[in-house]
């Protein structure tokens, strides 16, 4: 893959809008961290579930698009094969909503695009700056919400996030 101004990095993701804003990017790829260093955009395309329902956003739909500026590896994240789990940060986004970006007989949830390709056209994009705020790591926001710890459970384990039960005692 050679870099190109309108490369991307596609995700399929179940992350709300507001989650990837207030993380300043989307996690929890597997990815192959060379070709995220020649791709300057991540494109987020919806993958539908109960707690995204309410955005109202169609499956498979491209809704945000952001101007890469990290990619880290999250801590103990390993799935089970080993490889490691990436956060890709953002520093700029711009909403949009083209239908059917994804494409259904894509298995992993990560692909590389141009833009063009996937009908986006960048000239029209209106970036703005991601607000401030945490900066992605769970420690500087005060650690995981339950949702969101189940959600993580269940990629781990297979299974949804309905069938997690969380139990605290303190």
């Amino acid at each position: 893959m050679t870099k190109t101004d309108d490369a991307a990095v596609v995700v399929f993701t179940s992350e709300t809008r507001q989650e990837i804003l207030a993380r300043a990017g989307s996690r929890g790829w597997v990815l192959n961290p060379k070709n995220v260093e020649r791709c300057p955009y991540l494109v987020c395309c919806r993958r539908q579930d109960w707690d995204n329902k309410a955005e109202g956003i169609p499956a498979r739909t491209a809704f945000l698009v952001g101007r890469i500026s990290s990619l880290a590896p999250l801590e103990a994240s390993e799935n089970s094969r080993g490889q490691s789990r990436f956060r890709i940060g953002i520093s700029e986004f711009a909403d949009i909503a083209i239908k059917d970006v994804w494409r259904k007989e894509l298995r992993n949830p990560v692909a590389y695009a141009g833009l063009k390709q996937l009908g986006i056209q960048l000239k029209r994009l209106k970036f703005q700056p991601v607000p401030d705020g945490p900066t992605g790591s769970d420690e500087a926001r005060g650690g995981l919400t339950i949702a969101e710890a189940k959600k993580a459970l269940a990629a781990t384990f297979g299974v949804r996030p309905e069938d997690v039960e969380i139990t605290i005692k303190g």
